[in-house]
């Protein structure tokens, strides 16, 4: 006998061994059809019954799943994720299902959606331009929202477990820029009011969000030390600082005299800055800021960079790939993989493998890929 909660639902266990999830939470809907979830313990079965018990007594449980429309589900999932994602994470989740995934695929039926579809949308994705790394960013999101809609019963299987999004005809870390180029740059930025952004971002590989975010109680000149401790982010107009990810995030990179040196020019020019801004200077202990204090905004920061190539007679690379150009050099001199990888705060080497692969001198595929079993292992 199934245990009963007011009459409202019932928990049983089934008689197949061979299936994972052994336990059934059932639920009887207002119009009389019948909702099912499964469950691998008793305890999880019952949580899920509770759950579409409130979510009837809400309205807010979505149709059966043989009438669910991507649209539908996803649209639900967001909501369900609210609470759980950090804001950041929130935003780029939701971009991706309002202006991808519902756009070519929302009127489908949720049962009814096939590989094949989402192989053709991960395509279709790469052909419109996004880069490898926003195509598997997609992927992600797209195969957490069906193991989810697995857990709560709409459906069998999760269809994109097995699916390896495209990478492209190019991988990202090929826009490095020579070492000749980024010498250029350099020479180019000498003297600028940003310079030490550019030589923190070329020699430390540091991201466009974590170098804005940098504060100087972050920063140890004596010792030549710098904790990366927060990315900046812009949410409904507002800046603010989140914690890395990952642990690995988290890290301390010790800095070359170059960048010490830069980083003192730039102090001395930001304490003349904060005498003339008088009482209007805004206290955040921010490394990279306005002439007030403030948080830079990122579109003046990428136009100064554009300036700033086109005065080095450079062609436009991205603001990301001095990351690569910092990468790309560290390992084409020596650096071991791992070390390379800490620097860049992968949360494993394989990350870095699967980017920097080319950049290991005298290294074939098979090569690199012993390494990475090595490592791992």
């Amino acid at each position: 006998m199934g245990r009963r909660f007011n009459g409202e639902g019932s928990v049983y266990k089934r008689n197949d061994s061979r299936r994972a999830k052994k336990w059934v939470a059932q639920k009887t809907l207002p119009d009389g059809r019948r909702k099912y979830s499964y469950a691998r313990t008793k305890q999880e079965a019952i949580e899920l019954l509770k759950t579409m018990q409130a979510q009837v007594r809400e309205g807010a449980l979505p149709p059966s799943s043989e009438r669910l429309t991507v649209k539908q589900y996803f649209t639900e999932w967001l909501a369900m994720k609210e609470r759980q994602l950090k804001p950041s994470s929130l935003r780029t989740y939701r971009e991706r299902v309002e202006n991808v995934i519902l756009p070519n695929i929302g009127h489908r039926q949720l049962s009814k959606l096939h590989p094949l579809e989402l192989e053709k949308l991960y395509r279709q994705q790469l052909e419109k331009g996004d880069s490898p790394a926003t195509v598997q960013m997609l992927h992600r999101i797209i195969h957490r929202a069906l193991g989810d809609a697995v857990r709560l019963g709409y459906l069998p299987a999760n269809i994109a477990k097995n699916l390896t999004p495209p990478r492209g005809a190019r991988s990202r870390a090929e826009r490095a820029m020579l070492p000749e180029e980024a010498r250029r740059l350099l020479q180019a930025a000498r003297g600028d009011s940003l310079e030490a952004l550019v030589v923190l971002a070329l020699t430390t590989g540091m991201r466009k969000g974590e170098l804005l975010a940098l504060r100087w109680r972050d920063i140890d000149l004596d010792n030549g030390l710098l904790q990366v401790s927060g990315t900046l982010v812009r949410i409904a107009g507002d800046y603010r600082i989140e914690p890395p990810k990952s642990a690995s995030g988290r890290r301390r990179i010790p800095l070359p005299q170059e960048a010490v040196d830069a980083l003192r020019a730039h102090r001395q020019r930001q304490l003349e800055e904060r005498l003339r801004a008088g009482p209007a200077w805004r206290e955040l202990d921010l490394v990279f800021c306005r002439a007030d204090g403030y948080y830079l905004n990122e579109r003046s920061v990428l136009r100064w960079y554009h300036e700033l190539l086109e005065r080095a007679g450079l062609p436009r690379y991205r603001f990301h790939d001095l990351r690569h150009t910092a990468a790309t050099v560290a390992l084409a001199n020596g650096v071991s993989l791992r070390e390379t990888s800490a620097l860049l705060g992968h949360s494993r080497p394989s990350m870095t493998l699967d980017t920097y692969a080319h950049a290991v001198p005298g290294a074939d595929e098979k090569a690199v890929r012993r390494i990475a079993q090595a490592l791992m292992s």
